[in-house]
């Protein structure tokens, strides 16, 4: 099996390592859940099904092939691989996928609510779609089926589940996975107290247009950093 260039390996490692654990402090992703990046046409990188989220280093991921071949001497990758293979043949533009079990959107599709904006940075999820089953992704069908629910979005809602959100690179993955559940947490307890708020078409294109930079990407993961005491806050990884 051709291997992936190992400088980029290395940085995918970091990457992932810092993605994971800023998410699993925040409650997106959890003891269960997984982050891949592309490494190339051929390859990708995730955390192996057996890792410690909470304590995820850089000797925690495993190279996968994009047919799902991987070394039998590295720890196995997680039965949910298929969703990740799915999501990377059917969106080239994808670099990085991230499944968790957030609290505040998985609430929402427990009580088959869609996604509303309700915050501002919300708006830059675009249009939120949900996969209509709380079964795992652990097959080729299953997968191809989330994939095309995802579509050319940024995120899907697992009914009773999870989510997964995709985009460029690690950093601009975990940020709008957190702001998703930054709307999502306001969009529940607004529902609590009888609101039924979100925002107009004209305020979230607004939003889009106006948030979605990566200098603003970049200053909420070296916040994130920050405060978890995860890095010295400076360039991005």
């Amino acid at each position: 099996m051709p291997g992936a260039d190992a400088r980029r390996e290395r940085a995918g490692r970091s990457e992932l390592a810092s993605g994971i654990s800023v998410l699993e402090r925040l409650g997106i992703l959890d003891f269960n859940g997984h982050m891949s990046v592309r490494l190339d046409d051929r390859h990708l990188l995730i955390n192996s099904g057996g890792s410690v989220r909470s304590a995820i280093t850089a000797s925690d991921f495993v190279v996968v092939t994009m047919d799902g071949g991987f070394d039998d001497a590295a720890a196995p990758p997680p039965k949910e691989l298929p969703l990740h293979l799915a999501v990377y043949a059917a969106r080239p533009d994808v670099h990085c996928v991230l499944h968790g079990h957030p609290n505040w959107s998985t609430l929402l599709s427990c009580a088959g609510h869609g996604y509303k904006v309700t915050v501002a940075q919300g708006a830059l999820l675009g249009d939120v779609a949900q996969f209509p089953s709380p079964r795992s992704i652990n097959n080729d069908v299953s997968a191809n089926e989330m994939a095309a629910v995802l579509g050319d979005g940024r995120a899907a809602m697992l009914k009773a589940h999870g989510s997964v959100v995709v985009g460029g690179d690690v950093v601009e993955t975990a940020v709008l996975a957190i702001y998703m559940e930054l709307n999502a947490k306001r969009q529940v307890r607004l529902a609590a107290m009888g609101a039924d708020y979100e925002f107009t078409a004209e305020e979230a294109a607004a939003c889009r247009k106006g948030l979605n930079k990566r200098g603003l990407f970049e200053k909420c993961w070296q916040y994130y950093l920050a405060k978890f005491g995860l890095a010295d806050a400076g360039p991005a990884i």
